[in-house]
């Protein structure tokens, strides 16, 4: 495998060791932030990439809908943030604070997922980063609370 792949002038480097051992990591823009990409394969570099970029893309066109998805289930956060912090934030502020903090893609053929948590600036997570899936179909679900 190789050490270092560029993926639309993005350096990614193998991980030879720790959690991500023989997977990918670097960088990419996810949602106008510079956000940490994990990209598992055990395909050849070179024909997955296609593939990953058309996921990015997806996760870039798809704000909405993943966000729509994850209301569905959370939408007592508003109130929660607006109790804890004696504040009034409507829907619109909480769905704006919410950002991808990092990307996880594992490419196998048609087994093409992907997920990524999402955070909150400022913190209307509380700590917490919601876990969200996407299938090789591009089906949306909410994944639970972590951290």
């Amino acid at each position: 495998m190789e050490k270092t792949i560029t993926i639309d002038g993005n350096k990614f480097m193998l991980e030879e060791d720790g959690v991500y051992c023989g997977a990918y990591l670097g960088k990419m823009n996810v949602w106008g932030r510079d956000t940490d990409i994990v990209l598992e394969t055990e395909e050849q570099i070179g024909e997955v990439i296609d593939k990953f970029v058309e996921k990015i893309a997806w996760l870039n066109d798809n704000r909405t809908a993943v966000l729509d998805v994850f209301m569905e289930e959370n939408y007592d956060f508003i109130d929660f943030v607006n109790e804890e912090y004696n504040t009034e934030i409507t829907e619109d502020d909480f769905r704006d604070a919410l950002f991808v903090g990092n990307v996880y893609i594992f490419i196998n053929g048609r087994n093409s997922e992907f997920s990524f948590d999402l955070d909150a600036e400022p913190d209307y997570l509380c700590g917490h980063l919601a876990n969200m899936m996407i299938s090789g179909r591009y089906e949306i679900e909410f994944g639970g609370l972590n951290g």
